[in-house]
């Protein structure tokens, strides 16, 4: 009976599915497969090389766990920045990211905030890019989020908001150097200006090869939009806020300039600088129409709280967006024509006064910068090579009040502005430049006029040669004369002083000529006010 049942059991496995291989547990018979073979999806089989073949059960399980796999495989790969470079229109994210201080932060870290949930929604929402791409959907711009909550996580920048004031070197137009102090604390944790900023706000991705550096412009907009600029500055926070006084010394012909021995005297920075905003942050109503095409967004225009909620708050919208760019350094405000390290000689027309008044200041420009005069060198006045604006002389009020609401103020120069910088080093030196230059020029004109004269009564003795040059001295002194009567001389008191003396010069010169003996008269004794 033994021998009997040995013989069938080869058999009966092989029906049941070959379980004699498989260990025998308690309360398990050999005809059936183990239970945890069974939830595997696993049948045995007895005597041949594969010892296992899968169940539809195990092909569906099994299936679905590669499925699985592969796809989790594939989300981490597809979090890498090899994978985000896939995309041609990624590249130059690829390489400002690839070249920045962050090139080992894994893309995910930023632009997925903290915790598996949003690294979920955040592959969803990434995914419509992929798809946008493979369809041929996609924009050349793509937009992205970078959460506070994935700069402050712990490993990254969780401390940056205790870390009090921090120095920012900046390059100058000029090749300097400048050092802003910054205070992320109150930026984020606190309202600025009614607006709450991100991180984001000021670490952007608009210049193009830069991955999530601050921009300048963003600073602007906010310090400067809306403010007072010019003779009456405003700036959110004072200039001191954001950086102190330059600290190299500029050598000068009157000696060594030092800003912070002015700051300390109670001279503030727009007294000298008061050309070093351009632009007022404006945003023109059709820069809506970039990303908004209906009729419903366009009537929450002014809404400023509201845009700015959604724009800086809850979304990133890069300032430069909306808003018209401000620049801010020494000569941002003044015209080309006038830029005073540039070369152009006259003032454009300003406005509707310009349609009138062409170039009225092109004169003391000129002799401020220490050009435009005949026979001698270019020789700068030294408060313009200080940067010295006009505002910080022209400040008293030529007029009263029911004068100036009539044809408007007109503000003059006025000795208290030389103490006010200089205290009692120049005391009294406004009178006397303007009365050195009245004896100049009236001695120049008078010796002119000599030799004009002269010359007009001996064209009929001289060759035509001689004649043209004669009448050249003559010409070139004369432009002299006018130039600093008109230009105003005591704007560059050397230079003026200068073009006289080249001019009395040229006009001694054409009377020897002549067989004459030049004859300088002693000025008369004269006032000032006509020559400020």
């Amino acid at each position: 009976m033994c021998a009997q049942q040995q013989q069938q059991n080869p058999n009966d496995s092989t029906e049941a599915g070959g379980t004699d291989d498989l260990p025998v547990t308690e309360g398990q018979t050999p005809h059936q497969p183990s239970v945890a073979a069974r939830l595997l999806g696993f049948r045995p089989r007895k005597g041949r090389f594969i010892l296992f073949s899968i169940t539809p059960w195990g092909m569906l399980l099994w299936g679905f766990v590669l499925f699985i796999g592969i796809g989790v495989a594939f989300a981490e790969y597809s979090m890498t920045p090899g994978f985000c470079r896939g995309c041609h229109i990624m590249e130059p994210y690829y390489m400002a990211w690839h070249e920045s201080t962050h090139n080992t932060v894994p893309c995910g870290d930023c632009h997925f905030e903290p915790g598996w949930q949003n690294t979920v929604k955040g592959k969803f929402e990434a995914s419509s890019q992929a798809v946008k791409y493979i369809t041929d959907t996609y924009g050349s711009k793509p937009h992205a989020e970078v959460r506070d909550e994935s700069c402050l996580r712990e490993g990254c920048h969780s401390h940056r908001l205790l870390e009090g004031l921090v120095e920012w070197d900046v390059a100058t137009q000029r090749g300097d150097e400048i050092t802003i102090h910054f205070d992320h604390k109150p930026h984020l944790g606190e309202l600025r200006r009614g607006k709450q900023l991100r991180c984001v706000s000021c670490h952007s991705q608009i210049v193009q090869g830069q991955h999530l550096v601050v921009t300048l412009d963003s600073c602007f907009t906010c310090h400067f939009k809306g403010m007072k600029h010019g003779r009456d500055e405003e700036v959110v926070g004072g200039c001191g806020s954001c950086h102190g006084a330059p600290q190299k010394e500029i050598r000068l012909a009157t000696g060594i300039f030092q800003h912070q021995a002015y700051l300390d005297k109670g001279v503030t920075c727009e007294n000298c600088h008061s050309d070093v905003i351009k632009g007022d942050g404006e945003v023109p109503r059709q820069q809506c129409w970039n990303c908004h095409n209906t009729a419903g967004h366009m009537t929450r225009f002014g809404e400023t709280q509201f845009i700015h909620r959604q724009h800086v708050t809850e979304h990133k919208v890069e300032c430069s967006s909306c808003h018209v760019q401000i620049e801010h350094h020494l000569n941002a405000g003044v015209p080309p024509a006038v830029d005073l390290l540039g070369s152009k000689h006259l003032l454009e027309p300003a406005g509707t006064c310009g349609q009138c008044h062409e170039q009225s200041h092109g004169g003391p420009v000129e002799m401020y910068r220490g050009v435009g005069g005949r026979g001698v060198e270019s020789m700068p006045s030294p408060m313009f090579l200080a940067q010295v604006d006009c505002i910080a002389c022209h400040q008293e009020k030529e007029y009263g009040s029911g004068v100036a609401d009539v044809i408007g103020q007109t503000y003059i120069a006025a000795q208290n502005r030389c103490d006010y910088c200089h205290g009692n080093r120049y005391e009294g030196v406004l009178d006397e430049w303007k009365e050195s230059i009245e004896s100049g020029l009236f001695q120049a004109e008078s010796i002119f006029i000599q030799a004009d004269a002269l010359l007009a009564n001996a064209l009929d003795d001289i060759d035509p040669v001689q004649q043209l040059e004669l009448r050249r001295l003559l010409g070139d002194a004369e432009h002299n004369i006018r130039f600093v009567s008109l230009g105003r001389g005591v704007h560059n008191a050397t230079y003026a002083t200068a073009l006289l003396s080249i001019s009395i010069d040229y006009a001694s010169q054409v009377i020897e000529a002549l067989g004459g003996e030049p004859v300088i008269p002693m000025p008369p004794e004269s006032t000032p006010e006509d020559s400020g």
